[in-house]
Parts: C-alpha cells; sequence; structure tokens
C-alpha cells in the first residue's frame, strides 16, 4: 500500500529541518576549532553568563548582555564565511579580497568594542557595590 502524499511532505520536511540543524552545528564546530577570536568570544559569553548569575541581574540586563555577546558570534561566523568566500577565489594577493576581508574583521571589531562597552555599563556598578558593601 502506498503512503499518503501528506506523509512524504512532512517526512521531507523533518529531514529538511534536521539537515538545516546539522549544517548549523558542522559551521558552529569549524569556528570553534578554526577560529581562536570565536573561542575567546565564546569564553567571555560563558563569563557574561556566570557573572549575571552571580550578580542576579535583571530581564533587560540580561537581554542586552547575551544580545550583545550573540551578536560579536554572528558577525564572527559572517566574517569566517566571507574569508572562505573570498580565499576559495583567489589565493593570490588581490586588493578587492583584502577588503573584502578587512572589512569583515572590522564588523567583528566594531561589534566587539560595542559589546565591551555594553557589558562594562551593565556590570560595573555591580563590581562597584560589591566593592563598597566590603567596606
Amino acid at each position: 500500500m502506498k503512503e499518503p502524499k501528506e506523509n512524504k511532505k512532512e517526512v521531507s520536511l523533518i529531514r529538511n529541518v534536521f539537515n538545516k540543524c546539522k549544517y548549523t552545528c558542522q559551521g558552529l564546530k569549524y569556528c570553534f576549532e578554526n577560529e581562536s577570536s570565536f573561542l575567546l568570544v565564546a569564553i567571555c559569553s560563558c563569563i557574561i553568563i556566570i557573572l549575571g548569575i552571580v550578580f542576579d541581574i535583571d530581564f533587560l540586563e540580561w537581554v542586552i548582555s547575551f544580545g550583545s555577546m550573540a551578536l560579536i558570534m554572528v558577525i564572527e561566523l559572517i566574517n569566517t564565511a566571507i574569508e572562505a568566500t573570498v580565499d576559495m577565489f583567489t589565493k593570490e594577493y588581490n586588493e578587492y579580497a583584502k577588503i573584502a576581508k578587512d572589512c569583515g574583521s572590522a564588523a567583528t571589531g566594531i561589534m566587539s568594542v560595542l559589546a565591551t562597552i555594553v557589558n562594562l555599563i551593565i556590570f560595573v556598578p555591580y563590581f562597584i557595590k560589591l566593592f563598597v558593601d566590603m567596606f
């Protein structure tokens, strides 16, 4: 007996979702293994999460802090994709390739500075309060 077409569509949809998750995991694995700046951001994110738990930051601070760290990771993933694409087309020095890679790196750098400022704004008052309460 043949399966109805609807069941095949559901299986196909589930397979597509699974494949997308698989590709996402492969991209993250590549960045963790090959991009030291991505690993550094992941470590900083863990530190931010620990500080957030220790200082019991409020919901809005969680959203802003976590969002800023997630944006760095997203930009770093895009930067890695740009670099891989450029490298696929040329291994020789090319001014346009340099511009593409430098701009991707600049995007990551700018977001890293902004995220640092945001997290300092969030956490410095907690550290000051902790220091003041100690004395």
